[in-house]
């Protein structure tokens, strides 16, 4: 038996989600050690769970790797994100695992960095020399 036990079917490196509220999914990145690193509003933030409790009595689906990247890569680009905390539109469950594998930013992550930009600008006084 692996060390996945049931979840034979998943490999490091994997990207894997849970359905949630209805029509959303959770997602995580599997582990040499049979873990997932997920980021979590509910954990406060990136953190490394058990593939059961990741699951949560939920069906874990395992989605297409669209990256070059060695498992090892992954798992170590995900591991420094380790203990960063959550924000929905720019630091969430996808962003986690599209930063492991090295793929493009979102349009949210692009939104709340011009926001913040705006944001950053409307506020900062005007200095005179």
């Amino acid at each position: 038996m692996s060390r996945f036990g049931k979840y034979s079917g998943f490999a490091p490196g994997d990207v894997i989600s849970i359905p949630f509220g209805g029509v959303f999914r959770h997602y995580g990145v599997v582990t040499h050690s049979g873990t997932v690193i997920t980021n979590s509003r509910r954990r406060g933030g990136v953190v490394e769970i058990s593939l059961c409790e990741f699951e949560d009595s939920r069906r874990a689906r395992r989605h297409q790797n669209r990256s070059s990247l060695h498992a090892f890569e992954v798992e170590a680009r995900a591991r420094r994100a380790l203990g960063n905390t959550y924000r929905l539109a720019e630091h969430n469950c996808i962003d986690l695992t599209q930063h492991a594998h090295k793929a493009r930013a979102t349009p949210w992550q692009y939104a709340a960095a011009t926001v913040r930009a705006l944001g950053d600008m409307a506020s900062s006084r005007s200095r005179r020399y």
